[in-house]
């Protein structure tokens, strides 16, 4: 892994890679909960998977997964995500969840967006970050444009989810751009 086992400070919350000692019945809950997981491919979780899952990420070169705590009391609340990173192209995607219901509507995924964007060009030296979000979600799409990230393609009925189609919209931020106002720009 590039990065240690360091937290990267927000002003409410703190990320840090996972370790499989992070994996819990609460985080298997998330992924569980129908109202978490409605956008999300994954639907069940055992704790023996959430595990094996954080271990494959640990073993993945190409992967950098944080967990989002919550700054005052340490709790877990969410995981985000960079990967693949290709070192070459200087390019990564990004994902997040905010499991933890309570920490929903607050900002707390603008801000965690904002730090993995901040990692992602200053620790990582990457120039690109990317993803892909469900037409339908709204609220992320909202949260990505706080950050900085900009719609730049509309895939019409790309995304199969629970045998429904999708349009995915891609959307992109790149280092030095004007709308992006994180510490490493």
């Amino acid at each position: 892994m590039v990065l240690g086992g360091e937290k990267i400070l927000g002003e409410r919350i703190y990320v840090r890679p996972l370790t499989p000692e992070d994996a819990s019945l609460e985080y298997c809950t998330w992924l569980n909960d129908p109202e978490v997981n409605y956008y999300l491919e994954t639907r069940k979780a055992t704790l023996e998977e959430v595990r094996a899952y954080i271990q494959k990420q640990i073993d993945n070169p190409n992967s950098i997964f944080f967990g989002i705590f919550d700054k005052g009391t340490d709790k877990h609340i969410g995981n985000i995500k960079l990967e693949p990173i290709d070192w070459g192209k200087k390019k990564t995607v990004f994902g997040i969840l905010i499991g933890d219901k309570a920490y929903w509507g607050k900002g707390i995924g603008t801000e965690a967006t904002k730090l993995a964007v901040d990692i992602a060009f200053g620790s990582l030296g990457m120039e690109e970050v990317e993803l892909g979000v469900i037409g339908e979600n709204k609220r992320a799409q909202r949260v990505f444009e706080k950050a900085g990230f900009r719609a730049v393609e509309l895939q019409k009925k790309a995304m199969n989810h629970d045998g429904m189609l999708f349009d995915k919209i891609i959307m992109r931020i790149q280092k030095g751009q004007k709308m992006y106002a994180g510490k490493n720009s």
